[in-house]
């Protein structure tokens, strides 16, 4: 290895940090574009959920209607027998069932007028969050629109600095790179470490004896023992 390939690696190695740095920025969007999609589906589930309470209700109330209008028809037919009667016992039969059926008339009519009371409160209920799920489209339009512009900043940046890294890598030889980006792609941070004070920067492990006069030329790159990043020496002056 010469010096032109520790350049080139280490330049390299500086538009990965580069690209770390920019896919950070653009990561940290994610949780900002997470809220404002969890604000918005609270709305749109709160909608839907009265939505179906909505209809199963008026189901309700349909069924209800017809329940009352066949017993006000029977109540109808009770009443005409009871006033055609002419003998005690088919009036006292026609009476008990109109009363019966004026009883089952007035609990239906009951449970009608509260059932009539939960439709309205539903559909105030279901105004209310329409409305709710309108303003919280109109307020998170900027914020959307300004999240976007970002991102696509911030992709058009990534794009960028990956076509440089890659014509940068192309002055690498391949067996250095291919070793390298096993390293970078392990650690996610940075795989060449320049040696101090004999030892490895990323551990503190000591560097042998026997590979400290090789390194120290500034011509070679040798993996850590302890950590396998990549270490190099600057040659001495």
């Amino acid at each position: 290895m010469g010096h032109g390939d520790l350049e080139a690696l280490l330049a390299v190695q500086a538009h990965d940090d580069r690209i770390r740095d920019i896919e950070a920025r653009r990561d940290a969007l994610a949780p900002r574009l997470s809220l404002l999609d969890a604000t918005q589906k609270r709305a749109v589930e709160e909608v839907a959920r009265t939505e179906a309470a909505l209809e199963r209700e008026l189901t309700r109330q349909r069924v209800l209607d017809r329940r009352l209008a066949e017993t006000r028809a029977l109540h109808e037919h009770a009443a005409a027998a009871l006033a055609a009667a002419e003998r005690l016992q088919d009036a006292t039969e026609a009476a008990g069932r109109v009363e019966a059926s004026r009883r089952a008339l007035a609990d239906g009519e009951s449970e009608a007028l509260t059932m009539a009371r939960r439709v309205t409160d539903l559909r105030t209920a279901l105004s209310a969050h329409r409305e709710v799920l309108a303003q919280v489209s109109v307020d998170q339009g900027a914020a959307r629109d300004e999240l976007e512009r970002q991102r696509a900043g911030i992709d058009a940046e990534l794009a960028t600095e990956r076509a440089r890294r890659q014509l940068a890598s192309s002055a690498v030889t391949v067996g250095l790179l291919a070793k390298y980006e096993r390293v970078a792609s392990r650690r996610r941070t940075a795989a060449l470490i320049e040696v101090r004070g004999n030892c490895c920067s990323a551990c503190d492990t000591a560097i042998p004896l026997q590979r400290r006069a090789i390194m120290s030329t500034g011509t070679v790159i040798e993996p850590c023992e302890e950590c396998g990043v990549l270490l190099y020496q600057r040659a001495s002056a």
